[in-house]
């Protein structure tokens, strides 16, 4: 059945028009008839409320969410009620059948190796009878029983098998082959979801599971081997060498709403960073990838390095580096996974490496540092977040620090406030807002972008200046946070940093960038040459990025319990967790807190003596 219904959207936009389409136990719909599929609904996991206040209005509550639909008529939502519960029926049916083929074959299994233990035990005793002429014809009379016993059951599976297949035929005749007929364009873009997770992309051809990629890691790397051979997320995938990708292997409906309701009595007024966030509230990428993410813009410091003979309008690209990430979060209102204590990442890419390590569970700090042959940049994330009912509220701590190594400039700035409004009603937005104050160390220039909080027709705007060390300004800057910033005199503009294109239904892929959409990539030479603690290793994130929602939640709890018996276990004993990568410092011209890089990663000496790091997954 498909029509159009109208769709509650919110108290702005009120009731929509929406076109909807059941297939089979999945309700589907979009904008008009022919259109992109917005949303999808299970029937299965879902259940069917009607409103006597409102006759024409049919609710569907999917346990996380409700949906509210209303017919145009009386006679069309009775219509639609009774197609909905028909097709939950017949998915209930379904469910009902395949347990049943379930228990035949488990019945079945349990016979035959019962059979096979008893044509074991009959062949070991009918040697021992062979002088007892009585008994040994007893035993050949049991032994022939048996046969014939299999005889029978064998018949039986095969004759449940063939009325099983007649049953499948029926089935695949009528309901589903007429709704993919009509609907053949739709139905192959949802087929080639469901499978994107077991091909290979860019002409990559050779998959393998994880029980043959981790084969040729087991002698050497104990660790990892266990952690990843064991793991119910790792043994669903096939995994590539495929070098790119263009998409996630689960697409997430951009117009699912989240029913925050019963969360609120543990979050209101409490810091998020302390306690375990249901998993539904997270993107899959870890607060280590988010860190990473400031590397997506290293051209405005390649650019930057180039310049020779104005500190001022190097000051202006390393101001449009600085405030670059925050376009990459637009549309991304969910929190990333809190990285566990020691957890690693890694990425290399043609500009620059990065590699970042959590230092500190509480407060949860993460400490990344790049290099190129242009710059050095290093930083740490100890963000301060709270709930007030409304909204999520993100204050960073700390500064981020880059030397262009041409000129020797050092530069430091901060972070700007980030707020997540409607959570509990209305249409989700990301803002950003606050002073970003920029210095020069080196030649004492000095920069202010002010990021202005949404208002009225203000939206994403940001306007600054640079001052050289007299205090005589040299550029004042403007732009929009979700576009570009120029660097302009009083005889040119320039434009010192511009946001890189979305790429297609980014929208599906938590808005996520292009690279962004790499970072938590995993392929089979990854598996094998990433340490244990690299956290596109970790498996509750990698479930969650696959949609397998349960066992994500499952896998993140698991692996909390395991950090919380290791902070026990290392304060039992007096020891203090030290990093392994980075070491705690304090800048003696700030006199604050920074973790300083070893040197000791790249060079990877703890790779070539077989060390391997802790065993957090």
């Amino acid at each position: 059945m498909e029509g159009y219904l109208k769709k509650w959207t919110n108290l702005f936009s009120r009731w929509q028009d929406r076109y909807f389409i059941l297939n089979e136990d999945v309700l589907l719909y979009c904008d008009s008839q022919g259109g992109q599929i917005k949303g999808q609904v299970h029937l299965k996991v879902s259940a069917l409320i009607l409103v006597p206040e409102d006759p024409l209005r049919i609710i569907i509550n999917t346990g996380t969410t409700e949906i509210h639909l209303r017919a145009n008529n009386i006679n069309e939502k009775i219509d639609w009620i009774n197609a909905l519960k028909s097709a939950q029926d017949k998915c209930l049916s379904r469910q009902n059948e395949i347990r049943f083929e379930q228990k035949i074959q488990e019945l079945l299994t349990d016979v035959w190796q019962t059979g096979a233990i008893f044509d074991e035990t009959l062949s070991m005793l009918i040697p021992k009878l062979e002088k007892n002429s009585q008994i040994k014809e007893m035993a050949d009379r049991l032994e022939s029983i048996g046969k014939n016993l299999k005889t029978k059951i064998t018949l039986c599976a095969q004759i449940v098998e063939e009325e099983k297949q007649k049953l499948q035929n029926v089935e695949n005749g009528t309901v589903y082959e007429s709704f993919i007929h009509q609907n053949s364009a739709q139905s192959v873009m949802r087929e080639e979801q469901l499978n994107y997770q077991h091909q290979p992309q860019h002409g990559q051809s050779s998959l393998m599971s994880i029980t043959e990629i981790t084969q040729l890691i087991r002698e050497h790397q104990p660790i990892k081997y266990s952690n990843l051979i064991n793991n119910p997320a790792f043994q669903k995938i096939k995994f590539a060498n495929s070098p790119k990708r263009d998409r996630l292997p689960y697409r997430k409906d951009p117009n699912e709403k989240i029913n925050v309701w019963y969360l609120c009595k543990e979050l209101i007024g409490k810091d998020l960073g302390r306690f375990s966030v249901p998993i539904i509230l997270n993107e899959p990428l870890s607060m280590l990838q988010r860190l990473a993410e400031q590397m997506e813009y290293s051209d405005s410091l390649e650019e930057a390095d180039k310049i020779a003979g104005d500190s001022a309008l190097r000051m202006c690209y390393i101001m449009g580096f600085g405030v670059s990430p925050y376009s990459a979060n637009i549309g991304r209102t969910k929190k990333p996974f809190n990285p566990i204590l020691g957890e690693t990442y890694e990425i290399q890419t043609q500009n620059c490496r990065f590699i970042s390590e959590q230092v500190s569970h509480h407060p949860p700090i993460s400490a990344g540092y790049a290099e190129s042959k242009a710059f050095q940049f290093w930083a740490h994330t100890d963000v301060q977040t709270k709930f007030n009912g409304l909204c999520f509220q993100v204050n960073p701590v700390g500064l981020f620090n880059v030397i262009l190594k041409s000129s020797n400039d050092h530069y430091q700035f901060n972070r700007c406030t980030t707020k997540v409004q409607n959570i509990l009603w209305g249409q989700q937005f990301l803002d950003h807002m606050g002073q970003m104050k920029f210095v020069n160390l080196t030649t004492g220039d000095n920069g202010v972008l002010e990021l202005i909080e949404k208002s009225g027709k203000s939206e994403c705007e940001m306007r600054g200046y640079v001052k050289d060390k007299n205090g005589i300004e040299k550029y004042k800057l403007k732009g929009f946070w979700n576009d570009r910033l120029i660097a302009y005199d009083s005889q040119r503009e320039i434009i010192v940093w511009k946001r890189h294109q979305l790429p297609q239904d980014s929208d599906w892929y938590y808005n996520f960038t292009e690279f962004a959409m790499q970072l938590n990539h995993l392929t089979i030479d990854m598996i094998k040459e990433l340490p244990c603690t690299d956290c596109r290793l970790r498996p509750d994130q990698l479930a969650f990025e696959n949609g397998w929602i349960d066992l994500a939640s499952s896998e993140k709890h698991r692996l909390e319990e395991k950090q919380r018996a290791r902070r026990k276990a290392m304060a039992a004993a007096s020891q203090v967790h030290v990093p392994m990568f980075f070491e705690e410092m304090i800048d003696p011209k700030t006199n604050l807190k920074w973790y300083k890089y070893k040197g000791n990663y790249f060079q990877q000496q703890w790779k070539q003596v077989g060390e391997e790091l802790l065993d957090l997954f």
